[in-house]
């Protein structure tokens, strides 16, 4: 059954995903470590979302400890946050834009040490890639 991007239970499924990911789990043995590595998606209106919308990701060490969507900034301590167009997003969600190339693209911006993500590429591509093993719907499709 496909669950709504976004939403606490499209959350709740990626947590799962990331965490039965051998690639994230494998390539995020250091994310987090040391640093805050956790992440606020802001989605900005469009596409069929009529609201800002955050999505909140906690991962450390390979694994995601928490994912759900929050009501403002100030709820969490977020070591990066991404701003971007829901519409964007979709994309990224759907494995049609890989999310560092939206970044230096400016399809996203980025508040956070840009070369930490640029260290870990590959695991910041399991995250995203991780999306594609359930299945979701989309506001405005």
């Amino acid at each position: 059954m496909a669950v709504l991007y976004p939403s606490n239970e499209w959350c709740e499924e990626w947590k799962k995903a990331i965490n039965n990911s051998p690639k994230c789990v494998e390539k995020g043995k250091v994310w987090g470590v040391d640093f805050n590595g956790s992440m606020v998606f802001e989605l900005l209106p469009s596409g069929g979302l009529t609201q800002k919308t955050y999505v909140y990701l906690d991962v450390k060490g390979g694994q995601a400890l928490d994912s759900r969507i929050i009501n403002d900034l100030s709820e969490v301590d977020a070591g990066f946050v991404c701003p971007g167009q829901y519409e964007e997003y979709k994309k990224v969600a759907k494995g049609e834009t890989d999310f560092i190339e939206g970044l230096l693209r400016g399809l996203f911006t980025l508040k956070g040490d840009m070369a930490k993500i640029m260290r870990n590429a590959q695991f910041i591509r399991g995250l995203a890639d991780s999306i594609s093993s359930f299945e979701s719907e989309y506001l405005g499709e």
